[in-house]
């Protein structure tokens, strides 16, 4: 008879880069909340906001959104949260590469960011662990295997 199976623990540097992609959630929905009191503050104003802030509201909740989920998927040992993490920091970085070519030089901190964490979602060990996850939930949720000796 065995016990449950230990924990599988989660590598480092996916723990490292977990930081950060919640650390960009969160600075998304601060961004979020930010254009959105700009456009309270010029509608209080009598004045029509720009189209672009409505846009960066939007982009910044759902940016925000997007992160949160795959994170927590990720913490969870879920595969699909590093491909949706993936396009997150994929389209994350497309913006980073923008701003920074419009002379933003700051926009070079998320796109170093996002590499470092686009390249911790594929390492061997990485990968090895998602796989590993997968393997022990079908292990948790699939039949019973037979003893040794049984009939089938």
């Amino acid at each position: 008879m065995t016990g449950p199976a230990a924990p599988l623990r989660m590598p480092g540097r996916l723990r490292a880069a977990l930081v950060f992609v919640f650390l960009q959630a969160l600075l998304n929905g601060v961004f979020g909340i930010f254009a959105q009191l700009e456009i309270a503050r010029w509608v209080d104003h009598g004045q029509d906001p720009a189209g672009v802030l409505y846009l960066v509201e939007f982009l910044s909740y759902i940016f925000a959104a997007g992160l949160l989920a795959s994170g927590i998927a990720i913490l969870l040992g879920y595969d699909w949260g590093r491909w949706a993490l993936l396009a997150c920091e994929v389209l994350s970085a497309i913006g980073g590469l923008i701003n920074l070519v419009s002379g933003s030089p700051q926009a070079l901190v998320g796109l170093v960011l996002a590499g470092l964490v686009v390249t911790t979602l594929f390492q061997e060990q990485v990968k090895a662990w998602f796989e590993a996850k997968a393997a022990q939930r079908r292990g948790a949720a699939g039949p019973a295997a037979p003893h040794p000796g049984s009939a089938i």
